[in-house]
């Protein structure tokens, strides 16, 4: 049997094997993609094949072919990220629906430069959606005893290391909504994102942004008796929107004559809005001293 002759039955069992796969639930088209990209290899162990053939080494050029068999089936199961409907080709849904024995929420988002927009709350516990022709998120999810513990991971970027990447012109998005009644506590990691922020109508009890290069825009509401709140955003921009009902503690030296202008007092090296003591809900918020701008207003 010539090696070309092995090569191709291998690509054919392959192919019929992915397919099979796909079929039967355990693969989305994601990988599709993958396999499109990094189709050359194929390209490079032929040439390859082609030199040992009939060589001293003849065996190497055995070896691509089951380089290639094992490779496809790697990319296909490292591609295939995001639930059994996720498609790069079409807008995908992502959707935790309501239980009855989660009481609290723990999200962590690793955007990169992926694009967020949370806005309003709904019934499902969580619900996604990531626009067509872009890679989808890995998404982590499990229960640690009443808490809802799910981890969404940016797939924006590249294979084999960064050799290799899949961009297009377009943004990639991430539209995310949580409960309307279990209490969030959201860790969210981007660089040169826009983060769109509206929490007003979610429960949210903690907040961490670690950010650089971002625009954020963040707007909270009166769900939560006490909410702490911590940014690091390095040449970030933050627009802030609280209402006006809300007792404020801002922590952060760097924006002292800003917060003294807005009304605040200096108290124990904080700044404190006028009547946090006696006002329910209290945000406490640590700023740290990198971001590009900072601006806070009530309404």
């Amino acid at each position: 049997m010539t090696p070309a002759r092995f090569r191709w039955g291998v690509i054919l069992i392959q192919i019929g094997g992915l397919i099979l796969l796909r079929n039967a639930g355990v693969l989305n088209d994601n990988f599709w993609v993958d396999l499109l990209v990094l189709s050359p290899i194929v390209l490079i162990a032929i040439g390859i094949e082609k030199i040992f053939t009939k060589s001293r080494l003849q065996f190497i050029a055995y070896l691509t072919s089951v380089g290639l068999f094992f490779g496809g089936f790697l990319i296909a199961f490292y591609g295939s990220f995001g639930g059994d409907t996720t498609s790069f080709f079409s807008e995908t849904i992502y959707r935790k629906e309501s239980n009855p024995n989660v009481k609290s929420i723990s999200a962590t988002l690793r955007l990169d430069d992926t694009d967020l927009t949370i806005r309003d709350s709904g019934r499902d516990l969580i619900y996604g959606r990531f626009d067509r022709f872009t890679r989808k998120p890995k998404i982590d999810e499990h229960m640690n005893s009443e808490e809802l513990e799910v981890r969404l991971v940016s797939r924006y970027g590249s294979f084999l290391g960064g050799v290799v990447r899949l961009d297009t012109d377009g943004p990639q998005d991430w539209y995310l909504k949580f409960s309307e009644d279990v209490p969030l506590e959201l860790d969210c990691y981007g660089d040169n994102a826009d983060i769109h922020l509206n929490l007003s109508t979610t429960p949210l009890k903690r907040l961490r942004l670690d950010t650089k290069d971002a625009t954020i825009y963040l707007k909270l509401g009166v769900l939560e008796d006490y909410v702490v709140i911590a940014v690091a955003g390095e040449d970030s921009d933050l627009r802030l929107r609280v209402p006006a009902t809300t007792g404020l503690k801002v922590v952060g030296e760097d924006y002292e004559s800003y917060l003294v202008r807005l009304g605040f007092d200096k108290v124990a090296g904080a700044y404190i809005s006028e009547g946090y003591d006696t006002l329910i809900p209290k945000y406490e918020i640590d700023l740290d001293g990198d971001l590009s701008s900072f601006s806070l207003d009530f309404f």
